[in-house]
C-alpha cells in the first residue's frame, strides 16, 4: 500500500472516532506511521485529505443504498422515499457523512459536489440519473418531458449542495416532502 494510501486509511479512521474538528493531522501521521512533514507531499491540508476520505465514504454508502434498493419497484413514490429514508439512516449514523452539516468542512464538501467535476466523480448522482432516465424512457415519456423532470432533478440536487440546516431548517425533509409531491403530480 503506497503512503497517501495508508494516511488516507489512517485519516478515515481518526476521523470516524473524532470527527472533523477534534481531529489533528499530527494524529493522523501518527496512526500511519509517518511524519507530519511527509503528510504534506500527499496532501495539502486536513480538508483535503478529509474531502478524499468523505468521497470514498460517500461512494461506499450510496453504492450500499443502490445494492439494497427495488430499483424496479412500481410505486416511484415508494422508492423515493426510500431513497430519502436510506440516506438519512446511513449519514446519520455515519461520523464522517454527519460532517456535511458541520461549517468547518461543509463549504467544502458542497463546493466540490455541486462542482462539475463533483458531479461526474459522483457514482450516485450519476446511477440516479440514468437510472430514471431510462424508466422515463420505457415508459413513454418524450425527450422533453424527461429533460423538463431531470431538470427539476437537477434542481433538487441544486438545492442539497447549497442550502444547509443553518440555512434552511428542516430543509432535508422539505426537499423529500417537495420530491414526494412532485413525482405523485408527474404520476397523475
Amino acid at each position: 500500500m503506497d503512503k497517501k494510501q495508508v494516511l488516507k486509511t489512517a485519516a478515515y479512521d481518526v476521523f470516524s472516532k473524532k470527527g472533523y474538528k477534534a481531529t489533528a493531522i499530527s494524529e493522523i501521521a501518527k496512526q500511519a506511521g509517518v511524519a507530519v512533514g511527509s503528510f504534506y507531499n500527499y496532501y495539502d491540508s486536513k480538508k483535503a485529505i478529509f474531502l478524499d476520505v468523505y468521497v470514498d465514504e460517500n461512494n461506499r454508502v450510496r453504492q450500499a443504498m443502490i445494492n439494497e434498493l427495488d430499483w424496479e419497484m412500481n410505486d416511484m413514490v415508494g422508492l423515493v422515499s426510500q431513497i430519502f429514508r436510506r440516506s438519512r439512516s446511513y449519514v446519520s449514523s455515519n461520523k464522517i457523512l454527519m460532517e456535511w452539516y458541520n461549517p468547518l468542512i461543509s463549504d467544502e464538501l458542497h463546493k466540490y459536489y455541486s462542482s462539475e467535476e463533483g458531479k461526474v466523480a459522483n457514482p450516485f448522482h450519476q446511477f440516479l440519473v440514468e437510472t430514471f432516465t431510462n424508466r422515463m424512457v420505457e415508459e413513454g415519456y418524450s425527450q422533453k418531458k424527461i429533460q423538463e423532470i431531470l431538470q427539476v432533478y437537477n434542481l433538487f440536487y441544486y438545492m442539497d449542495m447549497h442550502i444547509t440546516e443553518n440555512d434552511f431548517s428542516g430543509i432535508s425533509k422539505t426537499v423529500e416532502i417537495l420530491a414526494t409531491y412532485f413525482i405523485k403530480g408527474i404520476l397523475k
